[in-house]
């Protein structure tokens, strides 16, 4: 009758085969990528210059939204967005001014190497920040330059 050797349910309700989690989790709370309308990827890419602007401060949230919108590429089947994305930040990263964060431009031009790179990789492939001495450091112990 039963195609199991014992039973998947015990007698204690603490322990129990089911039900069985999938390898990805899932999150329902979190807003999806809706590019149906042309303001929807124009404000996606300016939220990603909007964050390489205020690098190193905001480089989680660059990542974050940059793997967000690399998937979202990939997924729609446009993996060419990916080398304008990669363009467009290579040119801002020749725009910051002389007075931006040395780890700014260390970290776009990082970012635009890797996007180009990723178009290849796996979809689950996230974009990692570049580690430097600028990164790494905190305000207690400023980073060190050798000259």
């Amino acid at each position: 009758m039963s195609s199991f050797n014992e039973t998947p349910y015990t007698e204690d309700d603490s322990h129990s085969a089911f039900p069985v989690k999938p390898k990805d989790k899932h999150s329902y709370s979190g807003s999806c990528v809706v590019w149906t309308k042309q303001s929807g990827l124009q404000t996606d890419i300016q939220k990603i210059l909007r964050h390489a602007r205020k690098l190193p401060e905001k480089m989680q949230q660059f990542y974050k939204e940059l793997n967000r919108f690399r998937k979202a590429a990939l997924a729609f089947g446009f993996p060419e967005l990916l080398d304008g994305l990669s363009l467009i930040l290579e040119r801002e990263c020749t725009m910051l001014p002389g007075s931006a964060h040395p780890d700014a431009a260390l970290q776009l031009s990082h970012a635009v190497v890797t996007l180009r790179e990723s178009i290849r990789k796996d979809y689950y492939y996230a974009i990692q920040p570049l580690r430097t001495n600028f990164s790494t450091a905190t305000e207690e112990e400023p980073a060190v330059i050798a000259l």
